[in-house]
């Protein structure tokens, strides 16, 4: 396995009193797969990509251990959370814009990236990752892109772009965290598709934060259910989707069905 949680409990601090946003969760995933992790809002699935990253919020309380290939990564020193958030555990945020300054184009953010994560300072170097991440991203227009500010996109030109910042630094594992929540139907549809192609094409590991069990039903091998902080199931996607054991995961589907008649 490239990535293990467990026993990972989380609570943050309400007034007088820590609340569980997490409660002795665990499961492990391994390379080249994609982990759907689906539930409600609230059900803790941000904070579970939080406390992988290390940034969970200084008030909050946390115990477990985060393996990633056979070392503890959780609760490490920040400057070692930092070499190891984007260069080797990506994230994809919810929404493509929070991943940019708004007051610098989208070249001047790829090349810092580049050269302060990675330290490469050959600017051409730097260019020919930049268009090859681009292209595995198929964004189109690339020199235009490349010359916009990010006011100037689209969303689903944003989270191309981000994907391919993400994709630039080699990432082992990915965790995309809602990717496709602020896209319409069309652009959701070709971004999920763009994840496979990345697994397929890179051997990366996605986890794939969300509550759709659609893009969960076209995408994952398999998925992990959270309610309320717990886990409720971990399975196969085609074993889950055809019997769930638990019943929170059978009342989620039968919504689920009812929606898709």
């Amino acid at each position: 396995m490239i990535l293990e949680v467990k026993d990972l409990r989380v609570s943050y601090k309400s007034r007088t009193k820590y609340v569980d946003a997490l409660k002795k969760v665990s499961w492990a995933v391994k390379q080249g797969e994609i982990l759907g992790i689906v539930g409600e809002s609230g059900s803790g699935k941000s904070t579970l990509a939080l406390s992988i990253l290390n940034l969970l919020p200084s008030d909050s309380k946390s115990s477990g251990e985060i393996i990633f290939k056979d070392k503890n990564i959780f609760k490490g020193q920040e400057k070692e959370s930092e070499i190891l958030r984007g260069s080797k555990i990506g994230l994809i945020f919810q929404d493509p814009a929070s991943t940019f300054n708004p007051v610098l184009t989208i070249n001047y953010q790829f090349q810092e990236i580049l050269q302060s994560k990675l330290n490469i300072k050959s600017k051409p170097e730097r260019k020919k990752i930049i268009f090859d991440c681009l292209n595995k991203s198929r964004v189109r227009e690339s020199q235009r892109i490349l010359k916009s500010y990010p006011h100037q996109l689209s969303g689903g030109q944003l989270q191309r772009v981000a994907i391919a910042m993400a994709i630039a630094l080699r990432p082992s594992v990915l965790i995309a965290d809602e990717p496709t929540s602020s896209l319409d139907v069309t652009i959701e549809s070709q971004v999920v598709h763009l994840f496979k192609e990345l697994r397929d094409e890179l051997k990366l590991t996605i986890i794939f934060i969300t509550h759709n069990l659609d893009l969960v039903k076209s995408l994952c091998d398999r998925v992990a259910v959270l309610y309320q902080g717990e886990l409720r199931e971990i399975r196969k996607k085609k074993e889950l989707f055809a019997n769930p054991k638990d019943d929170y995961t059978r009342s989620l589907l039968d919504s689920f069905s009812q929606l898709e008649g």
